[in-house]
């Protein structure tokens, strides 16, 4: 699966929702002509959204490559206020699980969603997409309140990014109020991460996909 990422913060003070408002609509008009699924987050301290769009099945070349994925750029192009690009990158599927019962990840509208970026070498990230790998396995299960975790490795080997869907609030931030309690921070580490930071979101947009005849909540596999 081949993902497009970005985080905007607004300049100069400027409303983050004013910038959500721009997205949406813009989002609305790339998911059909570029073959795509968009969900947009917003910080729960409401400083910066994020941009998370997937290449629908079928919209991938044999080889994997991700076909007509936007920039981040895109996302913001005719803005009128001033918005800083964080972090923006085309990666792909590295490692996912979800609880029992569950034979997919999704998102979808409303949902709780930590957002991990994990910056690394350009010789490290093969290294440290094991180690996530590994530790979704051994650990996951005993993280309380999650429904899925999928990882994703940069296709520039810099960063890998990870998508945690949670039950509530609570249950996602404890990882930010007991970071001890965290058992891959000390492999991300030593495993030479540079810089790890989590962040907890909110999902304000998903493209409308029905999965069944009684599911009519907008949202998509990921």
């Amino acid at each position: 699966m081949s993902v497009s990422f970005g985080i905007f913060k607004p300049n100069n003070g400027d409303e983050v929702n004013d910038v959500l408002v721009h997205m949406t609509a813009v989002a609305a008009s790339l998911q059909n002509t570029h073959n795509i699924n968009v969900a947009i987050l917003r910080c729960l301290d409401c400083s910066w959204a994020a941009v998370f769009a997937v290449g629908k099945e079928g919209s991938e070349s044999a080889d994997r490559t991700p076909l007509n994925l936007p920039e981040a750029a895109a996302f913001i192009e005719g803005l009128k206020c001033e918005v800083k690009i964080v972090d923006s990158g085309h990666f792909t599927l590295n490692s996912q699980q979800t609880t029992k019962g569950e034979l997919f990840a999704q998102l979808s509208l409303g949902d709780i969603v930590s957002v991990r970026r994990i910056q690394c070498g350009s010789k490290r990230q093969d290294m440290l997409s094991y180690s996530c790998l590994a530790i979704l396995k051994a650990y996951f299960n005993r993280l309380n309140g999650v429904y899925s975790y999928s990882f994703y490795d940069s296709l520039d080997g810099k960063r890998i990014i990870g998508l945690g869907i949670w039950n509530n609030i609570q249950s996602a931030l404890a990882l930010v109020k007991h970071p001890e309690t965290n058992p891959a921070l000390p492999y991300w580490k030593e495993g030479g991460a540079k810089q790890l930071k989590y962040h907890v979101c909110q999902v304000i947009y998903a493209t409308q996909t029905v999965f069944t005849t009684t599911d009519c909540t907008p949202g998509f596999r990921i």
